[in-house]
């Protein structure tokens, strides 16, 4: 039996199943399959467009009936995002992918809400972690190119810090600005149990800056890199003293508004009964027993409005938003070349990621979070968009084994 056809047969075995497939408006399709046929009851309507979705059928041999060519890939999308979660062992997953040009493909499996057993939609929105750094990048690039800010401005311009003047706006987005990271330095995924207080409630940027113990880089700015989750705290801070706008209010009108995302937002007071899957997570002292997972949500939560990791978004809008920043409708080629631009000895460019692997050359973004897990990423040479979603902060990222099932190297 081929490939195909085995995951097709998969497909049938399953009463009742769920895919998006988008046309430009995140449209959800659901489809029940009846056991042992191959015919299907599509219980909504899809649009599509002529520019966004292929209208050619296909008839089968022996098959009076035809299909949409986009339908038969989206079972096999979800098949495959299935066996995955099977695999991975997580709540759930969501994927959304754009190969060759072709319209995008959403699909989910799995709970966003465990407690509750509700059920992940391709459409459900996840706390994306740090790749919320590179968004925020974006927007600072753009204040680059308005004459508003200069990459090689002092931090002391606009923000005091110990040392401001020597550690530039371009030394935080590349991490060589040697300042402490928050997370370390206040010991955040310590167990439960040692940092109960911390996330007692939520706590701006500000305020987590001044909880830190140390403010000192930790080497001479410049000379050497090193991650910190703070260097996404104060471009933040950078981006609202030139702005003079909350940083919520910036994210809305430079890439939301501008995109036209639907289901994306800066979490924070204003934006805390939108919509979200729940967060899990199985580490140490987080739970009750090894093996266990627990609800982590909190943990994300006490961390808004800040530009390191605050940004909620679905797939189909991240995915989205990767497009726009490669095909240059937020960035001018300066801009983007420099996002891109990996220095000597370093190994990033500002906010992005420029990766080699068994894939291939493949560039963007891993987000982790207590209780997420997200990827962005771009496989050149397969001219292939994918952005994986995981609820589940301390999980591995499946990314290869989902490139294995696609492509048939299993």
């Amino acid at each position: 039996m081929s490939r195909l056809k085995r995951l097709i047969h998969e497909i049938h075995r399953r009463s009742l199943w769920r895919h998006g497939h988008l046309d430009g408006t995140a449209k959800v399709t659901w489809i029940r399959m009846v056991p042992g046929r191959c015919s299907v009851l599509v219980t909504s309507v899809l649009l599509c467009s002529t520019l966004a979705c292929r209208t050619s059928q296909r008839t089968d041999a022996g098959d009076s009936g035809s299909r949409d060519d986009r339908l038969t890939e989206a079972e096999v999308l979800q098949s495959q995002i299935e066996r995955l979660r099977e695999d991975a062992d997580v709540p759930g997953i969501v994927v959304a992918l754009a190969e060759g040009g072709g319209a995008p493909l959403v699909a989910a499996t799995g709970y966003a809400d465990i407690k509750r057993k509700t059920p992940l939609q391709p459409d459900t929105p996840f706390f994306i972690g740090s790749i919320s750094k590179n968004l925020f990048a974006t927007i600072a690039l753009q204040l680059v190119e308005e004459g508003l800010l200069g990459l090689d401005d002092p931090l002391s311009t606009y923000v005091e810090w110990p040392r401001g003047d020597e550690i530039t706006i371009r030394m935080l987005m590349n991490h060589t600005s040697g300042i402490p990271d928050y997370f370390a330095t206040l010991s955040l995924l310590s167990s439960q149990e040692d940092v109960p207080e911390f996330f007692s409630r939520p706590r701006p940027p500000s305020e987590i800056i001044e909880m830190m113990p140390s403010h000192d880089p930790t080497f001479d700015p410049g000379s050497l890199q090193s991650y910190s989750n703070t260097n996404g705290l104060l471009v933040g801070e950078v981006i609202e003293t030139v702005t003079g706008k909350s940083l919520g209010e910036v994210f809305e009108e430079r890439i939301v508004s501008q995109l036209g995302l639907e289901n994306t937002y800066l979490y924070g007071a204003e934006t805390i009964d939108r919509p979200r899957a729940k967060g899990y997570c199985g580490m140490p002292g987080w739970v009750s027993e090894p093996g266990q997972l627990a609800d982590c949500s909190f943990g994300d939560e006490a961390l808004p409005n800040s530009a390191d990791g605050s940004i909620v978004a679905s797939a189909a809008d991240l995915l989205r938003y990767h497009q726009a920043l490669r095909g240059g409708e937020l960035l001018g080629d300066a801009s983007w070349e420099s996002m891109r631009r990996v220095e000597p000895g370093l190994a990033n460019g500002l906010g992005y990621l420029i990766m080699k692997g068994p894939q291939g050359d493949h560039e963007g973004n891993v987000g982790r979070s207590i209780g997420h897990l997200s990827a962005s990423v771009y496989y050149l040479e397969k001219d292939l968009f994918v952005v994986m979603m995981l609820n589940q902060g301390d999980a591995q990222l499946p990314m290869r084994r989902f490139l294995e099932l696609r492509y048939g190297l299993d």
